[in-house]
């Protein structure tokens, strides 16, 4: 479950697009709560400069053995793992793995390279959401993914790998606020 939850927090961190930047908010900080075979996990997403940076902090709690903070960081095409035990940091870098992938106005390229369907519109968060559907290739099996996002960030994914299905939902988002840049700190 543990492995669903990073590759899911990283993938979730790793939709981005360079130039403008990928959400039509400046910053911004949200609560998230994914849902994995009936578990609950909870994480803080933050973005800052329309997406550009991001990071998602999670809080491991192993009762008896070990807590350790986790981060997802993604910057452009660069994306890095860490873990925070006890003060010490643990890094792991790697290529962002879809770094043109947007939803604020994807191009026809990126809809087409990521078989990505434009659904409608709902409201999450009494929030209105364009909704997308798309794929991702991940172990030599295809991963499908539906997004309902606002200004471009998603409020709403649901991913369906085989029979099993995450729920990640945003619980709050507070738009355009001050992100505290060391949560975007990726060395040692």
């Amino acid at each position: 479950m543990k492995r669903i939850v990073i590759v899911t927090l990283l993938l979730m961190t790793a939709l981005g697009a360079f130039a403008q930047g990928k959400y039509g908010m400046k910053s911004g900080i949200a609560k998230t709560k994914t849902v994995t075979d009936g578990h609950e996990t909870f994480a803080t997403h933050y973005f800052d400069n329309n997406g550009q940076k991001e990071s998602i902090k999670q809080r491991m709690d192993i009762p008896g053995l070990v807590s350790y903070d986790y981060y997802t960081v993604t910057k452009g095409d660069k994306a890095w793992m860490i873990t925070v035990t006890d003060g010490k940091r643990n890094v792991k870098d790697f290529d962002n793995p879809t770094p043109d992938l947007t939803f604020l106005n994807p191009s026809k390229e990126v809809m087409a390279k990521y078989n990505m369907q434009y659904l409608g519109e709902e409201k999450v968060l009494g929030k209105p959401c364009k909704k997308y559907s798309y794929e991702i290739k991940q172990n030599r099996k295809t991963v499908l993914w539906t997004v309902s996002a606002y200004k471009g960030f998603p409020l709403k994914t649901v991913i369906q790998k085989g029979k099993k299905t995450n729920t990640i939902e945003v619980t709050e988002l507070k738009e355009n606020v001050s992100v505290p840049q060391d949560v975007f700190k990726t060395t040692e």
